[in-house]
This record gives structure tokens, C-alpha cells and sequence, in this order.
């Protein structure tokens, strides 16, 4: 069971799981409150090590002791508590939300309105492949089976976020969306204009079953000036032909459909490095949130760029190990705007000693 980390300066734990785990969550808070720890923490389809995964691992990430963490479902639940921490000035957030949740953009909206460009963001959609009750999300104050957790802290850190996907096709307005259900395409239902693009351009005979088979491979993207593609993953088909993302899509946004191409697949993991490791600095730490839709859609690719990142970080003089989740969605903002949710993207974030 998690004990006491001997860094009497970094004693709050971050914690990621696996899904196929088998940790009871609420015996753990109860085990941890009685230990008189600070944590917060998600379930994710996977945890990430070095250049592996695993859905039974897990990782803990010990956080400075002055971090602050708040549960909430609601951005009525958020701007009462914060008010307790007024007088705080921070510098990270790190941001768990339930990776589904159609209020998850709203609750961003909330934290961002409060803390502005003052704040840098990370963090990931945490949730389970296989369904269930069980909860998500965790902190001192209980078990949650959705909403936010966000834990702020005053400690400075290097981030970036790339995904290499280019566009194929557009663009389609979505002309009707509620939150992260798109509904109307050029004004036909969402699913029967992506299953009609599919079939008259790559011959692909996309239906409710074999539906996630095919749609990880073409995902939209919403175009952002002088940025990336914010990218919005088709993950579920509804009865009435609705495409529900992780993420929401305004009404009446320009979607063009993407595509990765290997030259700009190969080059993530230098450019995302030199993006966010500052060589006059000694690395302490090292989280990634990766999208669990971006790994099946390279499959063994995956692991290669796995590999690659992780040498890079070693090749800038550090032995720290690349830990994080594979995520349903990834959270992003550098200080410099307004935090996404993304999809099918890498999140990397790198503390320095002080």
C-alpha cells in the first residue's frame, strides 16, 4: 500500500491506475485519509512506463505538499470553493475529467474564468473501455463517477502538446451539435455523411458495428490559427445517427476530416521534446498523457514513438522515466489561452529542480 514519500517537500500523490487494476477505491482513500495524505487520482484504460503500458499498473507522481486539490460537477461546486484559495497564487493545474462527460468543456471554462492566462494546464479524460458503476475519480473527499478533479500547485513546468495529424478532406459544418453530440452535417444526420464519405472515397463500409473499428481512423479536426488542428475523435454512434466525441463542437464549426502522415508521425517525438525540455535545466520529473484512440490508431506504431520520446529524454541528461495514462482526451493549455480538450494528441510536461 502507498506510504509517506521520504521528500518531506513533495508529499501530495498524484495517482494514475490502470482500469483492469483491481484497486477497491474506496478502500484506498479510506487508507490514505487514515495516513493523513494528500492525493487525488483517475482510472485510466492505461497507465504509461518507459515505452510500455499496462491496464494493470500504476503510477504515482508526488506533487509539491502546498498542492491544492478540488472536486466538482458543476461550475456553481468550483467557484464556491476556489474562493477558499483567493489569496493562492499558482502556477500548474493539473486537470482530471471524466473523459465522456458532455459538461467536462464547461467545466474548463469555469477554472480558466478564475485562474486565466496565469496558469499552465495538463491532464487527461480518465475512465474505463469496459463499463461499469464503479468510480473514476478520486481525492481525500471520496469516490466520483464523474466530473472534474483539479489539483493546483505553485510549481512551474515546461509543457507542449503535437499529434501530427494533417487534413484530408473539408471542410463539413457541423450545422447541429448539443455539447460533444454532433448531429446534423451539412444539414443531414452526422453518421449518414460520414458513412457516405467513407464509402465513395475508400471503398470503407462503416456501420453501428464495426463503427469504432474505423472511425479511430478518421477523426475531425477544427481548425486553429497559428496552432494545431484541435482534434474531436467520432467515438460512439447513437439510434438516431448522432457521432458522440470526446470533447464538445460549437455549433456551426468547420470540421475537416484528417489524416497522419508517417513523416509527420515520426517527427513528434523530437519536436515535442526540443518544444518542451530546457537543456540549461536538470529535469525532476516527467508526465505524458497520451490518447488511448491515438495508440489503436498507430498500433505497434505506438511503441516505436514510445521508444523515441523515451530516448530523447534520456539524450538531454536525465535518467527521470516518461510516466503518465493513456487517456480518454488530454487537456492542454501553456499559459497562453484558453485549455483544451483534445483528442488523439500527446500532453508532455516536464518540473525542473529548483
Amino acid at each position: 500500500m502507498l506510504g509517506s514519500n521520504p521528500d518531506s517537500n513533495n508529499s501530495f500523490a498524484f495517482i494514475l491506475i490502470g482500469e483492469d487494476s483491481q484497486i477497491p477505491l474506496n478502500e484506498l482513500v479510506n487508507v490514505l485519509n487514515s495516513k493523513n495524505i494528500s492525493f487525488a487520482g483517475g482510472i485510466f484504460p492505461k497507465i504509461i512506463y518507459k515505452n510500455q503500458t499496462s491496464s494493470t499498473g500504476v503510477v504515482i507522481k508526488w506533487l509539491p505538499n502546498n498542492a491544492v486539490s478540488i472536486y466538482f460537477d458543476s461550475s456553481e461546486t468550483f467557484s464556491r470553493q476556489i474562493t477558499e484559495f483567493s489569496n493562492d497564487i499558482f502556477s500548474t493545474a493539473y486537470v482530471l475529467t471524466s473523459g465522456m462527460c458532455s459538461d467536462s468543456s464547461e467545466h474548463l471554462r469555469s477554472i480558466y474564468t478564475y485562474l486565466g492566462n496565469d496558469v499552465k494546464f495538463l491532464g487527461g479524460g480518465a475512465g474505463r473501455l469496459e463499463e461499469n458503476k464503479q468510480g473514476i475519480l478520486f481525492n481525500n473527499d471520496g469516490v466520483f463517477n464523474n466530473g472534474t478533479i483539479i489539483t493546483l500547485t505553485k510549481r512551474e513546468l515546461n509543457i507542449g502538446s503535437l499529434h501530427g495529424w494533417t487534413m484530408l478532406f473539408g471542410p463539413f459544418i457541423a450545422t447541429k451539435t448539443e455539447k460533444n453530440l454532433i448531429k446534423e452535417l451539412n444539414w443531414e444526420n452526422a453518421f449518414i455523411v460520414y458513412q457516405r464519405f467513407l464509402k465513395n472515397t475508400f471503398g470503407i463500409l462503416i456501420n453501428r458495428e464495426n463503427f469504432k473499428e474505423y472511425s479511430i481512423h478518421y477523426p475531425f479536426g477544427i481548425y486553429k490559427e497559428n496552432s494545431e488542428y484541435v482534434i474531436r475523435d467520432p467515438m460512439l454512434v447513437s439510434e438516431e445517427g448522432y457521432l458522440r466525441c470526446a470533447g464538445n463542437i460549437l455549433e456551426n464549426s468547420l470540421l475537416d476530416l484528417m489524416t497522419m502522415k508517417k513523416e509527420d508521425f515520426e517527427s513528434i517525438p523530437k519536436n515535442l521534446a526540443q518544444k518542451c525540455i530546457n537543456k540549461d535545466a536538470k529535469i525532476s520529473d516527467v508526465l505524458i498523457f497520451n490518447c488511448i484512440s491515438r495508440a489503436n490508431h498507430l498500433n505497434n506504431d505506438f511503441y516505436t514513438e514510445l521508444s523515441n520520446l523515451t530516448e530523447e529524454i534520456k539524450n538531454n541528461h536525465t535518467q527521470i522515466n516518461l510516466e503518465g495514462a493513456l487517456s480518454i482526451g488530454e487537456i492542454y493549455s501553456s499559459g497562453e489561452g484558453y485549455p483544451e480538450i483534445l483528442n488523439k494528441s500527446i500532453v508532455l510536461g516536464f518540473s525542473y529542480l529548483e
